[in-house]
């Protein structure tokens, strides 16, 4: 079963959705209405979901929400009651994986639930590819900083300083990366041609 943790100043709200979670497959780790607290227990259970309410003691709902979300610990559903509406904006700007309406049935908080895991899934698979990608332009600049350091001070040609560079790592098995790195720290420089 997954875990999730409820934050939320209205105890009729945390029983509602409490009694609602066990049937989309989550069990309550803790209920808090305590923002500071709130952050406090997300790291330390560190949770599957956390549905989180307005109007909390401590930080305000909204710049707990807004923590959760940039470090992005698991998904996060706001629940707002038809009197909270005018926050519907603030919610949706501090990038709720998904934004409920108090009263709410069953069908609607699994629903929810299942929306708010989907986003949650894309918004981490998005992050991974953005870091491979400026890892892997990382490594170009490298390698490309490497080559025009060796056809400066050198000679070689852009093929031969690229292909130097890659007999090394061949090897010394080493990434073309790490060999880059050793040309420009001046650890390793090959022959000139």
């Amino acid at each position: 079963m997954k875990r999730a943790i409820l934050v939320s100043q209205k105890g009729s709200l945390n029983q509602e959705i409490k009694s609602m979670l066990p049937l989309a497959n989550y069990q309550v780790l803790s209920t808090t209405d305590n923002g500071m607290e709130a952050l406090r227990l997300a790291h330390r259970f560190e949770p599957d979901l956390i549905i989180i309410g307005w109007n909390l003691h401590g930080l305000s709902s909204s710049e707990v929400l807004q923590n959760l979300i940039v470090q992005h610990l698991c998904p996060v559903i706001v629940v707002l009651t038809r009197e909270e509406h005018h926050v519907l904006s603030e919610a949706i700007e501090a990038d709720a994986h998904h934004v409920i309406l108090y009263p709410c049935n069953m069908l609607e908080i699994a629903a929810a639930i299942q929306l708010a895991e989907h986003r949650y899934a894309l918004e981490t698979k998005y992050t991974q590819q953005i870091q491979r990608l400026e890892e892997e332009l990382k490594t170009r600049k490298i390698v490309f900083q490497a080559t025009l350091s060796l056809i400066e001070q050198r000679g070689f040609t852009e093929q031969a300083a690229y292909s130097a560079l890659r007999s090394q790592a061949m090897s010394t098995r080493k990434s073309i990366r790490a060999v880059s790195q050793d040309v420009l720290k001046g650890l390793w420089l090959p022959n000139s041609e």
